[in-house]
């Protein structure tokens, strides 16, 4: 790199706070703001480890695919996925973000988050995917009430159509979500794995999840 262009990158990393200058010799150092990703990857890695056998064994007795997804910011990102052993896929690629308001994964996230941050996300723009797709805040807080209820959420066709998500949350204490998992797939093939037990077994991986990760066992009512 030229000296102009290393210097932008040098000033622009210092100015968010990544780099810092030493005031006696000019030189630049890593910032202790490093650590956050640090101790975030480790947490991921944490949940993918212990989340991905209980997707595969989900993802081979449905023959859908799974995912696991954590919150960052405004939207949830996919940490880990299982692919089908059917002939469809999905596009989605771990690492990638997608909307909190109207993914399985998302909305088991958004509707356990602190009222403020949910109310940050409710008063949107809330963008719309397909014609199912909830757009109007009141109408997705009663969604949110209703999960909370129920104890799963599902994408009923509001990110693609013809596709359709059942998801749980993973709590790691009483209301505090660490992330939720999922299967996804066509929708009449989802219909009928929900009439076939896999809300049970959703329930019952988030469950164990739990006390793995966290040593948190959850309430008899949310299995």
């Amino acid at each position: 790199l030229n000296k102009s262009t290393a210097f932008g990158l040098i000033n622009t990393l210092t100015t968010l706070g990544y780099l810092q200058q030493n005031a006696d010799n000019q030189k630049y150092v890593l910032s202790l703001k490093l650590l956050s990703f640090s101790n975030t990857i480790k947490v991921q890695n944490s949940i993918i480890r212990t989340v991905h056998p209980y997707l595969e064994q989900i993802s081979l007795k449905y023959g859908e695919i799974a995912h696991c997804g954590v919150a960052q910011g405004d939207s949830v990102i996919y940490v880990d996925k299982v692919e089908s052993s059917r002939s469809l896929s999905i596009n989605t690629q771990i690492g990638t973000k997608n909307y909190l308001h109207c993914t399985g994964v998302g909305k088991c996230i958004l509707a356990y988050m602190p009222e403020d941050e949910q109310q940050h996300i409710l008063a949107g723009p809330l963008k719309a995917l397909t014609f199912n797709t909830i757009v109007d805040p009141r109408q997705l807080q009663a969604e949110l009430r209703h999960i909370r209820a129920d104890g799963y959420a599902m994408d009923n066709e509001e990110v693609e159509v013809g596709l359709s998500c059942v998801a749980v949350p993973v709590f790691s204490a009483p209301g505090q979500v660490s992330c939720s998992i999922s299967i996804s797939g066509m929708t009449p093939r989802v219909r009928t794995a929900l009439r076939g037990g896999l809300l049970d077994d959703l329930r019952q991986a988030s469950a164990d999840i739990s006390r793995s990760l966290y040593g948190y066992q959850p309430a008899d009512d949310l299995l």
